[in-house]
């Protein structure tokens, strides 16, 4: 699965790169080479087959669910269903914190730094109802895909320019129905697990509906699934929710929002690792 991610409808926010960091992903995971071995020959095929067996109840479920506009049961499944492959796996293992965050009435934009594909299973550990947006090409995904389809995921063509105005024109009907959003503001995952410079687009987005952001900080994902590689390697992970921001604490300005939601996960992202 790939990562997914509201393009900017500006431009990307100015800061340095993380490239000049040092690298802040730890590697925790308890088995050795063999052991490795082992887990990835049962792990994938498993991940495949239960994929495509677990993609039927769902259908089952948007059918019998038709009358329900926000598809909660649908999208409830569905995070038990993704969750599982990270929070129920052997040897792996997803701490959930600061749920009280999340609002329990009206839309909302998540926003979530980005070390590693399994990211998204690491959030749908939360339970939180939220849609995705997504490169249209996964939505064709056998199975994962098509789940993404019922569960009214907002799909886009990345460099198209008519597609992006839908994405956005979609985004903002979703947040006034009362759907919340949920976005990787880095756009692409970090090679080092620190944050790197944010996109603009979910913080104007935001602005524009007037809904608060709640800054999601993922941390241990990196060392997992690293990058460029396909070899999974379970340890721990911690997903902790932060205080809701909303735009009217910088005057609705989308760029401050945006400096202000990184610095707040910047700071959690140090007190976890230093925990």
């Amino acid at each position: 699965m790939e990562a997914l991610d509201v393009p900017n409808p500006t431009v990307a926010e100015a800061g340095p790169s993380s490239g000049t960091e040092l690298d802040a992903r730890v590697d925790r995971c308890p088995l050795g080479p063999f052991g490795l071995g082992v887990y990835n020959a049962l792990y994938w095929p498993y991940l495949l087959l239960s994929c495509a067996l677990l993609f039927f109840p769902a259908l089952a479920l948007r059918v019998l669910t038709l009358w329900d506009p926000k598809r909660r049961w649908l999208s409830r499944y569905t995070s038990v269903w993704g969750a599982h492959y990270l929070a129920k796996a052997p040897f792996a293992s997803v701490r959930v914190e600061g749920l009280e965050h999340a609002p329990r009435d009206g839309a909302v934009v998540y926003v979530v730094n980005h070390q590693s594909m399994v990211d998204i299973l690491a959030v749908f550990a939360t339970g939180l109802p939220y849609l995705w947006v997504s490169k249209v090409e996964n939505f064709y995904a056998p199975f994962l895909g098509w789940n993404m389809w019922l569960n009214g995921y907002v799909p886009l063509k990345r460099g198209h320019l008519p597609s992006i105005v839908r994405m956005v024109r979609s985004c903002l009907k979703k947040l006034a129905q009362g759907h919340s959003l949920c976005v990787f503001p880095e756009g692409t995952r970090s090679p080092d697990g620190n944050l790197i410079p944010f996109q603009r687009g979910a913080f104007w987005l935001a602005a524009r509906a007037n809904v608060p952001i709640v800054p999601v900080v993922v941390d241990g994902t990196g060392s997992i699934l690293s990058k460029k590689r396909l070899q999974i390697r379970p340890q721990q992970t911690t997903v902790r929710l932060l205080a809701p921001v909303r735009a009217s604490e910088v005057l609705g300005d989308e760029r401050r929002l945006s400096e202000l939601v990184r610095a707040r996960m910047t700071d959690a992202l140090g007190e976890l690792r230093r925990r």
